[in-house]
């Protein structure tokens, strides 16, 4: 039997049967291989060109050779005499210092004379005596007593303050007790609290009221009213003496 030799069709010849084989596709398929190894050949060959140039352009190194041996004549001058070579001084240790012995503490007798500072008590029986004790107060050791202050003047602060008698609660029920609302104030519904600050003399009598914080004409004077009426108080204290201060009270108008 007679063995068939014809040729078998390429994988491009399949692909590209029966169609236009003008088409630029089935060009660059056929010479893909023969382009691609052209063009990893011209690669290859471009990096080999510069690598021997690079290599050509760089300095050479010097080659090794061997050695430079150096002779240097050899003449009586030149040789050392081991007994004139100087040796170096040896510094000599250090010796330990001493031990100090242990000395024992001089004695001395103090030679101040304490007679006169101290008594004892025999020199004491014979010298004090009973009699009548005078006081020698030196000037520098007299307390000085401040300035007493005016009855005119009045302070914010005492180291006593002024009381009345029983107390605050006293003083805020009397206002309570003795306050008398304005009917004009009650027609108009008028209510609020009025501050009344006044002077609590040094006899404790009470003296120049006067509004500190009003709410209205009405209101303000029927407080200035009631704090004019209260009694004697117990007047505040400065360094023992009675002095006058100033004090504040609330009085409150309120309508249930």
């Amino acid at each position: 039997m007679k063995r068939n030799e014809k040729k078998v069709p390429g994988f491009d010849e399949i692909i590209f049967r029966n169609r236009n084989k003008e088409y630029g596709a089935y060009d660059l398929r056929r010479r893909y291989k023969s382009a691609a190894s052209l063009s990893v050949l011209s690669v290859s060959a471009f990096f080999i060109l510069l690598t021997i140039l690079i290599s050509s352009l760089m300095p050479k190194a010097a080659s090794a050779g061997p050695d430079r041996v150096i002779y240097i004549p050899v003449t009586p001058g030149n040789l050392i005499n081991p007994n004139k070579v100087e040796q170096p001084e040896v510094k000599k240790p250090l010796s330990h210092t001493e031990q100090l012995r242990y000395v024992p503490p001089k004695v001395v007798y103090d030679t101040f004379d304490i007679s006169g500072t101290l008594m004892t008590n025999e020199r004491a029986a014979e010298t004090v005596k009973n009699g009548e004790v005078t006081e020698n107060i030196d000037s520098a050791m007299k307390v000085i007593a401040p300035e007493p202050v005016r009855n005119d003047e009045i302070i914010v602060f005492s180291q006593e303050p002024p009381i009345f008698p029983g107390g605050p609660t006293a003083l805020l029920k009397y206002i309570a007790d003795n306050t008398k609302y304005p009917q004009e104030a009650i027609d108009i519904n008028m209510q609020g609290k009025v501050i009344v600050k006044f002077a609590v003399m040094y006899d404790g009598s009470v003296s120049r009221i006067e509004v500190l914080r009003g709410v209205s004409p009405l209101l303000d004077n029927e407080a200035m009213r009631v704090v004019s009426t209260l009694p004697k108080w117990r007047p505040g204290k400065q360094n023992g003496n009675p002095v006058s201060v100033w004090f504040m009270v609330p009085v409150s108008f309120e309508l249930k």
